[in-house]
């Protein structure tokens, strides 16, 4: 059995893609680009923000920095209000973790709208033993992350599991030698399909839910 499940946060935990396509649109039309569809975020699953406007709207590189600045004010004051959270995960999570596990966020957020965000949600936020995220000053590689918060916790990456819902995520398990477990119902993976090539891949989600009922069995 596993001792330490570490889950993302975007598409896993909930769903924050109302928020982020909102900011980038109001912050692309504001520099005269024009707003791009709900499914184009798809296109750019598991990149940076930075790489984003890039793909999305063709954004220059003298650009990016006024947009990543205008995105995060915008964030801030109401993509952060656009967060839905999945159904069942605040019940899974209580389970996990009266079951014993350890649990962990890791994501690419920034550290402070990360913990913003948690500050609100707090009966989700009270579950996780450790939260890691990205500063100003450092932006870590999942891969990275998920042996920072196994070296912190005192867990190997062979008792540990990562929930995620892309290929970037399975990927950075992949890496370190941890198992993984796809989402299904977030903005990566859409079918169990997708998931075969990563030989680590031991359980795929169709709900929130199923972080408790097929991961406390891994």
């Amino acid at each position: 059995m596993k001792k330490l499940i570490i889950i993302g946060f975007d598409g896993t935990i909930a769903d924050t893609s109302p928020g982020i396509l909102y900011c980038m649109n109001t912050t692309a039309i504001a520099m005269g680009y024009t707003a791009v569809p709900h499914e184009a975020l798809y296109n750019i699953i598991g990149v940076s923000l930075e790489q984003g406007f890039k793909d999305l709207y063709g954004m220059k590189d003298d650009e990016i920095e006024y947009a990543m600045n205008n995105n995060s004010k915008l964030y801030s004051m109401k993509g952060e209000e656009m967060i839905l959270l999945y159904d069942g995960i605040d019940e899974a999570l209580k389970k996990l973790k009266d079951d014993g596990f350890k649990l962990a966020i890791v994501t690419q957020k920034n550290e402070k709208f990360i913990h913003n965000i948690l500050g609100v949600y707090k009966n989700i936020g009270e579950h996780f033993d450790m939260v890691c995220a990205t500063t100003v000053d450092i932006e870590l590689e999942k891969s990275d992350m998920l042996r920072k918060v196994c070296d912190e916790l005192g867990i190997s990456e062979e008792d540990s599991v990562f929930v995620g819902d892309s290929y970037v995520d399975a990927l950075a398990a992949q890496e370190v030698g941890m198992d993984f477990a796809a989402v299904l119902y977030g903005l990566g993976f859409r079918s169990e399909e997708e998931t075969g090539q990563y030989k680590n891949c031991r359980a795929c989600l169709r709900n929130a839910s199923e972080i408790y009922t097929k991961l406390s069995k891994l």
